[in-house]
Parts: structure tokens; sequence; C-alpha cells
């Protein structure tokens, strides 16, 4: 699974600990889990297709043509899976089984409508949008982020009583804040000047290097999370390391400290990383979208007036440069984000499978 995947997983799994802590719960990547052999290439494959041919994704996903052509190829790869998948259900004897990702809910779905699964089945899906391979009557429980999203499942013909809107599932600490100042005196940061906090999620974002060219000019300071991209972060330390307008960060869990002390966030629109900055009040600047989920992640947000987009680097530093000379427009924002924002997503979904279950 993605990393936005397992971390709304882990936001569902923190948020039933709370309300009901006698309760086991059990987290699995069932990529990696079902095909320990092949599950890092399939990722990587991913990867590399939407890095090399965004077009051939964009042509990919949510394709009838493409979900049609596949689907004998798809019902093999899950008949497959099915057996070690099957075997970690009787271990376990679970009362429900959760899907934050698309690949397992058609696995047990199918086993559903085989016979060999009699327990509730539940969808939290982890973007504002869904698409066709999330489409499945054996799902007991659709967990969905927007009115948008509920209509196009409605539309594809899942009954309105199986779809409730919760929100993305983020974790609880995103519901505590510092103040700003606090926040960047604790990043060694100066307590008033304007922050930008740049991010790409787990992978990091494109030309990082070109974008800090065009903004370091710029009277604002910057937090930088690289992501796993080992290879930047060591680039960007070296011509970094000794600039107090800059703070860089490999991969962490400190988001939501970082978040606490930005004004602005440049960032990939990913489901997660868009909730979790919803949560924290704070606008973003999108650019590149994928095609397909993060493009439709893109249009949600900008239409919620909590967003704005720029893909090329001097746009978005002219962009950034114009939301601080006019900061009415970057609060307006950020109010906004009142009108969108579920912080307490993970919950809302941990009552609906508590009730699932009970």
């Amino acid at each position: 699974m993605s990393s936005g995947h397992q971390r709304a997983a882990e936001a569902v799994r923190e948020a039933l600990g709370l309300l009901t802590p006698t309760w086991e719960t059990y987290g699995v990547d069932s990529l990696s889990y079902a095909y320990p052999n092949i599950g890092k290439l399939i990722a990587r494959t991913y990867l590399e297709v939407l890095r090399r041919t965004p077009v051939l994704w964009d042509y990919i996903y949510d394709n009838p043509d493409v979900e049609t052509a596949t689907r004998e190829i798809r019902e093999v790869l899950n008949r497959i899976s099915s057996p070690k998948l099957g075997t970690l259900v009787r271990h376990h004897q679970p009362q429900a089984i959760v899907c934050t990702q698309a690949v397992p809910c058609s696995v047990f779905a199918a086993e559903k409508r085989r016979g060999n699964l009699g327990i509730p089945l539940m969808a939290v899906i982890t973007d504002f949008a869904i698409h066709q391979y999330w489409i499945y009557k054996e799902v007991d429980l659709y967990c969905v982020a927007s009115e948008e999203a509920r209509r196009d499942l409605i539309r594809r013909g899942i009954h309105a009583s199986k779809i409730v809107i919760t929100g993305i599932p983020i974790s609880p600490v995103f519901l505590r804040r510092q103040l700003k100042p606090q926040a960047r005196s604790r990043l060694r940061l100066d307590p008033e000047r304007p922050t930008v906090l740049i991010m790409g999620g787990s992978q990091g974002l494109g030309p990082l290097q070109e974008l800090l060219d065009h903004l370091h000019g710029l009277p604002i300071q910057f937090i930088i999370s690289a992501g796993v991209n080992r290879e930047l972060y060591r680039s960007l330390s070296k011509k970094y390391v000794h600039d107090k307008k800059v703070r860089l960060f490999g991969y962490t869990r400190l988001i939501n400290n970082l978040m606490d002390a930005a004004d602005l966030l440049i960032t990939k629109p990913g489901g997660l990383t868009s909730s979790e900055a919803l949560a924290k009040g704070l606008p973003l600047i999108i650019t590149n979208p994928i095609p397909g989920q993060e493009e439709r992640n893109a249009r949600y947000l900008l239409k919620n007036g909590v967003a704005e987009r720029a893909d090329e680097p001097a746009q978005i530093a002219t962009l950034v440069n114009h939301l601080f000379q006019h900061p009415t427009k970057l609060r307006r924002m950020a109010e906004k984000t009142k009108d969108v924002a579920r912080p307490y997503a993970a919950m809302e979904v941990a009552q609906h499978i508590f009730r699932l279950v009970s």
C-alpha cells in the first residue's frame, strides 16, 4: 500500500484503540503479504509509470474499457491472493475487515460473493473522489470524504444506505495545535517571519532544488520535507546547512508540528496530506498532481477555495509572493478550510466499525 493508505489504516486503528481499548486490531499491508516476492516490484512499477508515463496512468485510471479488459486477469490475481489472505482471516478470526485500499477490498468482496466470508466488509476511501475499482455490492459500508464521492457511489449502483460521509481518517495528533510563533521557535525559526512548508508526500516533490532557487529571495522562511528521497536530502543539506531561513527534514513523523509552524503548504494533493493540512487550517498550493486520483483531489480543493494551483517553479514563486503580499486572501483560504476539514474522521470511522460489529 502507499504511505497514505497505511497512514489512514493506522489512524483508524489508533481511533479504535481510544474508542474500544479492549478490542484487538491487526494491520496488514495486503500487497506485500499476499505477494511477498513481487509486492515491492509492483509498487516500484506503479511509481515508475507515474514518473515516466503519467499519461498512461491517466488512461488506465477509472477507464471502464480498461476495467472490462482487465477483469479476468484481476480475477486470477484475486484467486492467487485469496488463500493467503484467507489463512490470515482464519488465524485472527476478525469480526470485521476494513480496507483503506481497493485491491484487498476486491479480494474480500470476491470471497463474500463466493460464500467464503461471512463478516462485515468496510471500505474507507482515502481520496476526495472514488474510482471504479472500489465498486463492489458485497461491501457493507463505505466511508467517503465528500458529498461528491457519495453521489458518485450512488450513480455507480451502491445503495445510499451503505454510504457515510466521514472524511479521510488522519491521526488524532492532528487535533492538537501549537501557536505558530511557538511552533517556529521550537524549530529554531524566526517566530514572526512568514513560513512556507514544502512537502511532496513520502516520495519527495519534483524539482525541489529549482523551486527553492526561485523562492529563496522572498522575505519568508521555509520548512522542507524531502520524504524518503535520501539523495535529495543530502543534496539540500549541503546547500542549506547554515541557512537560518531553511529547516530541512527527511522522512519524519513530525509533520503535525511542521504544519503548526507554517502559513502555507506547497504539496502534491494526496488525500491524507491534504486532509491533515485542512485539519490544521493550512491553505495549500497544489503542484503537479498525479493524473487520476490527485487530479480529482486538486479539483475538489480548488473548488472549495482552500488551494491554488501552480506547476512550474517560477509560477509557484510568483503565487507565493502574491499570497503573502495579499494576506487577506491567504486568511480567507485558511477560513474556508473549516468548511471542508474533517479532523475527527478516524473516530467517526471507528464508531461506524463499532456499530457494524455490535
